[in-house]
């Protein structure tokens, strides 16, 4: 059996990290037993974050190694049918969705006054109020650093949500009125792309992005289709 280690979620997201509800969507579909194990302290995972997938002695760390894995396995085929132009188009939109729009999704509920109480909520509610606040501190600096270095940071919040606009609009437009990314069957990307919408949709808070995730109905009906057909 196969054992995902995840962070914990909310009422309406399967995990907080969209990389780990990613990997544990690829899971689902490939038919194979897993379970998935929380974890507090992610200094002990393989390069300090989530997703990381065990089998056996072997750990895999990150979502996309994870797929590959299991392919090379024989455990997942979601995208023997498409061809080479699709799994490129696929393949740009996977990197705009994790290396692009994550940043802005970051921004939201790290950075953003507007999520902080989901994050303390989430990820802090068992922490003295001190403590919480010192980490709350933390993982805002630490959020922002980042986002400096990634080069999306250095740009004033009305431009970052602007980008963010971009990218799920780009989706939306590619998807139309298609069950899945590529039509009726689902495929790896949607593991992507879905569940990214999917976070933002289970904000409980209201930011300008997922005010505007919220106001495409295409987005909000994929986003429900994908995780019913899979995790129903």
């Amino acid at each position: 059996m196969y054992i995902l280690y995840s962070v914990p979620g909310s009422k309406k997201a399967r995990s907080l990290s969209p990389f780990a509800w990613k990997a544990e969507a690829l899971l689902k579909l490939s038919g194979k037993l897993y379970r998935v194990e929380f974890v507090a302290d992610l200094s002990k995972m393989p390069n300090g974050k989530v997703p990381v997938l065990q089998d056996g002695e072997q750990q895999i760390a990150d979502s996309s190694l994870i797929q590959r894995y299991l392919e090379q396995k024989g455990d997942l085929a979601l995208d023997r049918t498409l061809s080479a132009e699709q799994k490129a188009v696929a393949e740009a939109f996977r990197r705009m969705a994790e290396e692009h729009l994550y940043w802005v999704g970051v921004y939201a509920r790290m950075v953003d006054p507007s999520g902080e109480a989901f994050v303390r909520n989430a990820m802090l509610s068992g922490l003295p109020q001190e403590v919480q606040d010192q980490v709350m501190t933390q993982l805002r600096e630490g959020s922002r650093q980042q986002m400096h270095g990634h080069g999306i940071g250095r740009h004033c919040a009305e431009q970052i949500y602007a980008f963010g606009y971009q990218d799920v609009q780009a989706i939306a437009d590619y998807l139309a009125d298609k069950p899945f990314f590529f039509g009726d069957a689902i495929h790896s990307i949607d593991c992507v792309l879905a569940t990214a919408i999917a976070g933002f949709l289970a904000n409980p808070f209201s930011t300008p992005l997922t005010d505007y995730v919220r106001r495409l109905p295409n987005l909000v009906a994929y986003a429900e289709r994908f995780n019913q057909a899979v995790f129903s």
